[in-house]
C-alpha cells in the first residue's frame, strides 16, 4: 500500500511531550515513509489539535495532557500500542483524500488485526457516534472488535507532508502491522538530526502551556 516503507522500532522511554515531539520530527525530517511504534512509560492523555485545554483537563484527572499536532480526541495512553506514520509530501500516498488515507491505513492495518481477533472489522457509518474521547466515539472505518474500538487515529496534512497518529488495543506484532501497510519493509534508525528537532520541539513547543493551552 505505501512502498518504500521503513520501520522504527522505538523502545525508547520517553516522557509524554518527547513522544509528541518524535512524531513530528519525524514528518519534518523523513525522506521516505516511516512507521514508528512505541509504548508509553506512563499513562497520559493527548488530545487532538482543535480541542479545548479546559474540557481535557476536566477529564484528564492527574494525567498529563499533551496537545497532538493531529486532530481527533482525547486518547487515554498506558496500555496501548502507539503508532506515528510519516509520509513524505512528495509521495504518492499524499494525493489521496483524507478520507481515502483514513480508510487505506485502517484496512491495511485489518489485515494484522484480525491474526489475533479474527472477527475484527471496519467500523460503519452505523457504528459511528460522537463525543470527545477517542475509543468510547467510533467513527467511520475505525477497528472494532466484539462491539468496542480498538484502534483509531488522527492525521493531518502540512508542508512536509502528512502525520498519521493512531492507537492500538491488543497485543499485536509490530512487524506484522508494519507488513500490511508494506509488504516489504527496511528497518529505520533515527539521525542525530532527527533526535536533535525532537528535543527542541519537546522543549519549545509540545512541553509548554502556550501550546497545550492554546485553545
Amino acid at each position: 500500500m505505501i512502498s518504500e516503507l521503513q520501520l522504527w522500532e522505538d523502545n525508547e522511554e520517553r516522557t509524554p511531550h518527547g513522544q509528541m515531539a518524535v512524531d513530528e520530527a519525524l514528518l519534518r525530517l523523513a525522506r521516505c515513509p516511516v512507521v514508528r511504534f512505541y509504548r508509553w512509560a506512563s499513562p497520559a492523555i493527548t488530545f487532538g489539535y482543535a480541542q479545548r485545554y479546559a474540557d481535557v483537563r476536566a477529564s484528564a484527572g492527574a494525567l498529563p495532557a499533551i496537545r497532538r499536532w493531529t486532530g481527533g480526541g482525547m486518547v487515554f495512553h498506558g496500555e496501548d500500542l502507539t503508532m506515528a506514520l510519516a509520509v513524505p509530501a512528495s509521495h504518492d500516498f499524499c494525493r489521496l483524500q483524507t478520507g481515502m488515507i483514513y480508510q487505506q491505513i485502517h484496512r491495511a492495518l485489518l489485515d494484522a488485526v484480525v491474526e489475533i481477533c479474527p472477527d475484527a472489522r471496519l467500523a460503519t457509518s452505523e457504528d459511528s457516534r460522537p463525543g470527545a474521547a477517542c475509543f468510547q466515539s467510533p467513527v467511520l472505518n475505525d477497528i472494532l472488535h466484539g462491539g468496542r474500538k480498538i484502534c483509531g487515529g488522527a492525521l493531518r496534512r502540512g508542508r512536509n507532508g502528512l502525520l498519521y497518529q493512531g492507537s492500538l488495543h491488543g497485543d499485536f506484532s509490530e512487524l506484522s502491522l508494519a507488513k500490511s501497510l508494506d509488504g516489504s519493509v527496511d528497518f529505520f534508525n533515527p539521525g542525530k538530526d532527527l533526535l536533535r528537532e525532537a528535543e527542541l520541539l519537546e522543549t519549545e513547543k509540545y512541553g509548554t502551556e502556550a501550546w497545550n493551552q492554546m485553545r
